[in-house]
């Protein structure tokens, strides 16, 4: 990364995660200019919950889909970059070796943050972008959910190791049996007992970010849909429909929802189930979904230098 902020100049974020690789190319001449987004599932946490280990045909889908960024990056001159990894590469035992596999083949040198900075980067685009004063994200993504408290003092937040994929490889590589179903909730409902600043949580909206959610937004919206959503609103009452409407279906079926499709129609009821214990657990008055998240954070943390991401290291 490098910190040239001159008019002409733009910043490349890219967001390596369990599922996907997102990259925005932010102008750093006009903040409020809408960044180009590109986007990419490579599901880099497949078959890594058991033993935390990344698989090599991952890691190389990973690597490919890098490359082509960077070539994106190289033939538009973008020469300010900064790569995070999340969930899968954070659990990694093989960490150090994918990172020198990527470093060296692509020249781009990723950044692992942990649970809490993620948390804190979905804050701080969250503040930016909606401006609420007092409710709770939830992000859940492949490998991970980060719960944070807006409003509190101090900040209040939670970075649990369990995402979509990793609940549905623990519970449903079997099959989606009702009593792998029963299973899974009783373990997502747990996860949050223990969470005591989420009392104080109750009945204040819900900020929902993720591809969980945003599929869901899609689905409701259907040919509706805007690319990005930007901001969308579920009542409690509307989502939980919708989740039934998944939990009724198999993978096949799920392929032709839209909104899911053949890309999550796997994973998808792992992040249901997770997102359904947290509005169970907050019953909060409305749920908002907003394509924001750890991307538009790293942005408005290097432009307003917070310092978010050198506390991480």
């Amino acid at each position: 990364m490098t910190a040239n902020k001159s008019p002409n100049e733009k910043l490349a974020v890219l967001d390596l995660g369990s599922n996907s690789l997102r990259m925005s190319i932010f102008d750093l001449s006009g903040p409020g200019t809408a960044p180009q987004t590109f986007r990419k599932t490579i599901r880099l946490s497949e078959g890594m919950t058991h033993d935390s280990t990344l698989k090599a045909e991952p890691q190389m889908r990973a690597v490919h889909a890098l490359l082509e960024y960077k070539k994106i990056l190289d033939s538009n001159g973008v020469s300010n970059i900064v790569a995070v990894a999340t969930a899968a590469v954070r659990k990694a035992k093989n960490q150090t070796e994918f990172l020198d596999l990527v470093r060296d083949t692509t020249g781009i040198e990723i950044k692992v943050i942990d649970g809490t900075t993620e948390a804190a980067l979905d804050s701080l685009a969250i503040s930016r972008t909606l401006g609420l004063g007092i409710g709770t994200i939830c992000d859940i993504g492949g490998g991970s959910t980060e719960l944070v408290g807006i409003g509190k003092t101090p900040p209040a937040m939670v970075s649990i190791p369990h995402g979509s994929r990793g609940i549905c490889e623990m519970f449903f590589g079997l099959g989606e049996t009702q009593g792998a179903v029963r299973e899974a909730r009783a373990f997502a409902k747990n996860l949050l007992a223990t969470v005591d600043w989420l009392d104080g949580q109750k009945g204040a909206p819900l900020v929902g970010i993720g591809g969980t959610i945003r599929a869901l937004a899609i689905f409701d919206l259907k040919e509706n849909a805007p690319t990005p959503i930007g901001k969308y609103e579920f009542s409690p009452d509307r989502l939980k429909e919708i989740f039934d409407e998944v939990l009724s279906k198999d993978p096949s079926a799920r392929a032709l929802m839209p909104g899911i499709g053949q890309e999550r129609a796997d994973i998808i009821l792992g992040g249901v189930i997770l997102l359904e214990a947290v509005i169970n657990r907050l019953s909060p008055e409305k749920i908002v979904v907003c394509d924001a998240g750890v991307r538009e954070g790293v942005f408005f943390d290097f432009v307003e230098n917070l310092g978010i991401l050198k506390a991480n290291e």
